[in-house]
């Protein structure tokens, strides 16, 4: 580097030389550098794209893993709805059996005359098995009712449906297996059976004439 105190007079042909070209020599050097190392460099630079694009991928891939984990857990933790089965005689009867149905065998024998077994009438329609009426009062699995008179179905709950049932109307329900369903709900709210089963013994068991009444009594106490 030059100074304030240099003279140029003081200075050789060769020193005077140097110092003219120094900017040029050094732009030689650094040419000559980049053409000697430039290998390395664009090796460095090719090495950290990579690196970046890998980091990228495995995020996008543990993302997508924590998505589909999610999705599983929600599948765990909401199960989904049981298929109900396709209709058969031998479903059928099975179904009215696991609700625990009194008398199974009546009741099927009910599901033929009434319906043919869901071939009859408008049972394909409504899938009423039992030619059960749409009830104004007890629970049921009813979704609807059916218009005998107009053909025509109507879809609601008890309170919006109660200005049919002046006429003549049955249940509609969204699967047979809901029939069964709701002639148990209609078997439990019209048959009481520990009532029955207490006015037979005080028929054919008991001698007493209280008999029926102090069972009755002692039942509701426990």
């Amino acid at each position: 580097m030059l100074t304030k105190n240099v003279n140029a007079s003081t200075l050789s042909p060769e020193q005077v030389w140097d110092i003219m070209n120094s900017g040029r020599i050094n732009e030689v050097k650094v040419r000559r550098f980049w053409t000697n190392n430039r290998h390395y460099f664009l090796f460095l630079l090719a090495f950290g794209m990579g690196a970046l694009m890998m980091l990228f991928l495995s995020n996008k891939s543990g993302e997508s893993e924590r998505m589909a984990f999610d999705a599983q857990a929600a599948a765990s933790i909401m199960p989904a709805e049981p298929v109900k089965p396709e209709f058969s005689r031998e479903n059928l009867f099975n179904e009215i059996q696991e609700i625990g149905i009194l008398c199974p065998k009546v009741v099927y024998a009910q599901a033929e005359l009434e319906s043919a077994f869901l071939s009859a009438g408008s049972s394909v329609k409504t899938n009423n098995l039992f030619g059960m009426r749409y009830p104004g009062q007890r629970p049921t699995k009813a979704v609807g009712l059916y218009l005998q008179g107009k053909d025509t179905i109507i879809y609601g709950n008890r309170a919006e449906l109660r200005p049919y049932l002046t006429r003549p109307t049955y249940a509609v329900y969204a699967h047979w297996t809901d029939a069964v369903a709701d002639y148990k709900l209609w078997q439990d709210y019209s048959f009481k059976t520990r009532q029955k089963y207490i006015e037979f013994l005080s028929r054919v068991y008991a001698t007493a004439p209280e008999y029926a009444n102090r069972i009755q009594e002692m039942v509701s106490q426990r």
